[in-house]
């Protein structure tokens, strides 16, 4: 499992690597955050998975209300999180169609499709490029 996030303004791309999907793994990710932006305020868009909504999740989010404030999506869009956008990119041209021999030598892969984009923002089209809506007319 990979918790992610792209920095809107420059491509930085920070992430950890944890097993599963769950509010200890997903803190450990937040605090990584903090720690790659020291001093700043952050802005972070979620969706709604379970794992982000834990007591502890939530207890640390208003611990450190001063540094980083989550903006839920509302449920069921992933269109509207753009770091799924990344992750589908890196599966169709890294991972796809490749039979890793074991899980480090996929987490190698991932880690070498990550560092070849990691704050390039002008190659992560796929991430930052997308249609404006339509105005409704009528």
């Amino acid at each position: 499992m990979v918790y992610g996030g792209v920095n809107y303004a420059s491509g930085r791309i920070t992430y950890t690597i944890a097993p599963t999907k769950s509010g200890v793994h997903f803190l450990t990710y937040l605090k990584a955050l903090l720690r790659a932006y020291p001093g700043r305020k952050i802005r972070l868009v979620c969706d709604n998975g379970r794992f982000h909504h834990t007591k502890a999740v939530s207890r640390w989010l208003e611990e450190h209300r001063k540094r980083i404030r989550v903006y839920w999506l509302p449920p069921y869009s992933p269109s509207l999180n753009l770091i799924e956008r990344l992750w589908g990119h890196l599966k169709r041209t890294i991972l796809a169609n490749v039979l890793f021999e074991t899980l480090d030598d996929l987490i190698a892969a991932f880690r070498k499709g990550i560092a070849r984009i990691n704050g390039r923002r002008d190659q992560m089209g796929f991430v930052f490029n997308h249609k404006k809506p339509q105005k409704k007319t009528g």
